[in-house]
């Protein structure tokens, strides 16, 4: 049997849960829905990732230049830098988001014990994140809601019959008082506030049905109709509560939700939902508190900082090279289909490290850590035999493999099938690091040139020689070639594969007007490090991502402190998103923005 909610019943209790979630929950008042469609409040965009102080981040990734390697255009850098400073205030909202899909995952996790959904018996079960709609901006869509009636559906039914059932209720559903004991409880987790009166009264009235459920089915039913409902779906702020200023200060509830959806991507946990009860969450040296608090909790602070790296270095971004090209084996057969594997670990593992290793900054440029294993370690001149599977934390030759951008995964990703890609790697430090406006190329200006007894520096050289592509590529190009010590994989080589000795000989603009003559990675990481251009670029990111606004949404202000921050002498990764939660824009929102 089929039902209105597009369920179908897998026994007989299925079909009480079924018949009751699509009548009861609706003639509650615990759906607002329009026939079969979703429902009619969920008018909010969905964010594309998480980790954000609204508890999305915003659709699509930080807002910048096109993702092309030069063009006609003149390259330059962007607004924000060198400007006429910024105007202090808390930007307009009007999103009312929904849980992302990293957070629909934590939170489910966190809440409930679940992170997979029960399959058919032929195909097993799936993960929670295989499942879901793919993150989208915009109004709730039907086939979104149907994925989420399903889930629902599905594990209600697995948690009241599977070892998780005291998550939800802890007593005999047939127990006198023991459904609104649950309901006030597991509301409390699940809406991240107290429930209401008239809450409280709907999810009640389900018992009040016809035909009348088992104690058990009107349980399922109530857990159906929490998963299902606005209010945990969603990420409502809504509290009226007028500052001096003129700014409505966020409830302590509000507060909460803020935090942990920022710092854990899921729900508070028992030590912040009291805190909340106990009206402890309006100062800001409180809301500090709790921020440094929930960052050492690894396991759940980490795939958020991990979201942020991703974003920043626009792994995420599908427009980018990361782990998208394949490489001549014949050529390069240390990069074996374990080796692409074990580089993409490692980027992530670096980036931890920089990040909960109490790192700063530069060192994001300037570590020499890197994680190896018996595949990757050729790619680094190391003996595989002394490694196993599991990637190891080494320390590497500093002055040839300084940070992140002499990592394999990002030079393998930044090349070409059987050579280097200059253009690539050049325009990601420009664009990407330093915020430097790159227009996409002209179409008939990046055919390959291939000539013999040149290296392929001089090789892109001759390509981008005509006026036309001058004006970008004189700023792309240098980057790109003081990086060519490094081949298509990610190997050190001192000479070029067409049989040319390497030169590293570069002049690089550093933004302010000035230049800056080089002649090894090493230096150019160094100039990196200590770029403010890079910093800036890097704190607008962090603001962008925990703050769910697209660069340079009002919160210039915010992007300035933090950049002043990150060039302190002993400021941490680790430092930032604490120092997020003291922004007026974090606790408080714009009179009648939601």
């Amino acid at each position: 049997m089929q039902s209105r909610g597009r369920y179908t019943a897998s026994s007989s209790n299925g079909y009480w849960v079924a018949l009751l979630t699509c009548s009861c929950l609706t003639a509650c008042g615990l759906w607002s829905k329009d026939g079969d469609g979703p429902p009619a409040v969920s008018t909010a965009g969905a964010p594309s990732s998480g980790g954000s102080a609204s508890g999305s981040s915003s659709g699509g990734k930080d807002a910048g230049p096109s993702s092309g390697e030069g063009g006609a255009a003149q390259a330059g850098f962007g607004p924000g830098f060198g400007g006429d400073g910024c105007v202090p205030g808390v930007p307009t909202t009007s999103q009312i988001p929904r849980l992302s899909n990293r957070q629909y995952v934590a939170v489910m996790r966190d809440l409930l014990g679940v992170s997979t959904v029960p399959g058919e018996a032929s195909a097993g079960d799936q993960n929670l994140s295989d499942v879901l709609v793919d993150d989208f901006d915009g109004p709730m869509t039907a086939a979104a809601w149907t994925v989420y009636q399903d889930l629902a559906n599905k594990i209600a039914h697995e948690v009241m019959t599977g070892p998780n059932k005291s998550k939800f209720i802890g007593c005999d559903p047939a127990a006198s008082g023991c459904l609104d004991d649950t309901i006030k409880a597991f509301g409390r987790r699940a809406f991240r506030r107290p429930l209401s009166e008239g809450e409280f009264a709907r999810f009640q009235k389900l018992g009040t049905t016809t035909p009348t459920p088992t104690p058990d089915e009107l349980a399922e039913t109530t857990l159906t109709g929490f998963l299902l409902s606005p209010s945990f779906l969603m990420v409502p702020e809504l509290a009226t509560d007028r500052q001096s200023g003129g700014n409505i200060a966020l409830s302590n509830y509000e507060v909460a939700t803020r935090l942990s959806m920022l710092l854990w991507n899921s729900i508070p946990d028992d030590e912040l939902a009291l805190a909340a009860d106990r009206n402890e969450l309006q100062a800001k040296d409180q809301i500090l508190k709790q921020a440094k608090r929930m960052l050492l909790d690894h396991e759940k602070s980490a795939p958020v900082m991990a979201a942020f790296h991703r974003r920043w270095s626009r792994i995420d971004d599908n427009a980018g090279h990361w782990w998208k090209t394949s490489h001549d084996t014949t050529r390069f057969p240390a990069y074996t289909a374990n080796a692409a594997t074990a580089v993409q670990a490692e980027i992530e593992a670096f980036f931890d490290d920089v990040a909960f290793g109490h790192g700063a900054f530069k060192d994001y440029f300037l570590s020499k850590v890197a994680f190896v294993n018996q595949d990757n370690a050729p790619l680094y001149g190391l003996d595989a035999t002394r490694y196993g599977a599991e990637l190891k934390r080494v320390e590497l030759d500093a002055k040839q493999r300084p940070g992140f951008l002499s990592r394999a995964g990002f030079l393998s990703s930044y090349s070409h099938f059987d050579a280097t890609a200059p253009f690539q790697r050049g325009a990601f430090i420009a664009r990407d690091l330093l915020g430097i406006q790159v227009p996409p190329p002209d179409p008939e200006s990046i055919k390959r040139v291939v000539a013999d007894g040149v290296t392929e520096r001089q090789n892109s050289e001759a390509l981008t020689s005509p006026n036309t592509c001058k004006p970008c590529h004189s700023v792309i190009n240098p980057y790109g070639f003081a990086l060519e010590n490094y081949d298509s994989i990610g190997a050190w080589q001192t000479v070029d594969q067409r049989g040319g000795k390497i030169d590293a000989t570069v002049t690089v603009l550093l933004g302010d007007g000035s230049s800056k003559a080089i002649d090894s990675p090493l230096q150019l990481m160094q100039e990196l490090a200590q770029s403010p251009y890079a910093k800036r670029t890097y704190a607008q990111s962090w603001v962008s991502f925990a703050f769910n606004r697209a660069p340079n949404s009002g919160d210039e202000c915010v992007v300035d402190d933090l950049a002043n921050q990150l060039a302190s002498d002993g400021y941490q990764i680790l430092d930032i998103l604490p120092e997020l939660t003291q922004a007026d824009a974090f606790s408080t929102r714009v009179r009648g923005a939601q």
